[in-house]
């Protein structure tokens, strides 16, 4: 019998750093300031009169992500097979790689000087390798092996982003939570994402520039379950037909380091790219467009 080996430890699902475009910091308040027309963010006459430069409030972006991360799974489980098989067949000890990418497409807004809000929706596909071995009432059956599989699914959510600065320094602290309705599973995945980054910006030749370097951690629902048949096992008889795995599994590593960088490309589009490394490495790339 063909085994699933698990899964899409989702985390990339991530959801994708806004474009870093926010208040500046001015060292000198202004008595003659301009009257700020648009709605949001709120208090930006305040901060205009404070002396800060606002970011236009509202926006749209697109983001690719690709990422690859070790799982450990921790365990099989099968039901629906007759309780012969479901109580003595099991699968222990695997480690898995994950690779996913993520196209998804953002809107956001600054509600407040130095707080924006986003939704997400996007495309989620990848593929896992782990190495599995069948148990047979506790007992090791033959060698392990490796087993493949294919995913893909939709991704949506949204998060919000809080930044400060002093000087040309700043700092941001983006959290989201998504959720992902993959093809091969019953219900959804949901992953938190908490995306701390520190930073410097100036301008060249009038287009504004950002550097950064920060972290990302991940924390993914941990069990899975679904249909054997979805993951192409198809049982002969005189087995029945409707069989359901139930997976449990966790991050290798929740923690991975960020260095990124955005530039202005005119007065509304923006790009972005961040890599990550460690045991979980990622690229991001970003185009967005403010108004």
């Amino acid at each position: 019998m063909k085994l699933p080996n698990f899964l899409p430890g989702f985390s990339a699902l991530m959801l994708l750093a806004p474009l870093f475009s926010f208040a500046e910091n001015s060292p000198q308040p202004t008595d003659d300031s301009e009257q700020y027309q648009a709605f949001f963010p709120i208090w930006a006459q305040e901060a205009i009169d404070l002396g800060h430069k606002l970011p236009k409030p509202y926006g749209f972006s697109i983001n690719y992500m690709s990422m690859s991360q070790p799982l450990i799974v921790d365990s099989v489980a099968f039901s629906g097979l007759g309780n012969a098989i479901d109580n003595l067949v099991g699968v222990s000890g695997s480690h898995a790689i994950q690779d996913s990418e993520t196209l998804t497409l953002r809107g956001d807004v600054w509600v407040l000087p130095f707080m924006n809000v986003y939704g997400v929706l996007g495309q989620t596909k990848g593929s896992s390798v782990a190495n599995v071995q069948v148990d047979l009432a506790g007992m090791p059956i033959g060698d392990p092996f490796d087993f493949s599989l294919n995913f893909s699914g939709i991704t949506y959510g949204a998060g919000t982003t809080i930044v400060g600065g002093v000087g040309n320094w700043f700092a941001l602290l983006d959290v989201n939570y998504t959720n992902t309705d993959l093809d091969i599973l019953d219900g959804e995945i949901s992953t938190i994402v908490v995306t701390p980054r520190a930073g410097y910006r100036w301008e060249v030749g009038g287009r504004d520039i950002q550097v950064w370097g920060g972290a990302m951690y991940q924390n993914v629902e941990q069990t899975f379950s679904g249909n054997l048949n979805d993951i192409g096992i198809n049982l002969p008889p005189p087995l029945p037909s409707g069989g359901k795995f139930v997976v449990t599994q966790h991050l290798e590593e929740k923690w991975n380091a960020l260095v990124g960088g955005q530039m202005s490309l005119t007065e509304h589009v923006d790009a972005l790219l961040e890599v990550g490394f460690g045991k979980r490495s990622s690229f991001m790339l970003g185009l967005g467009y403010r108004f």
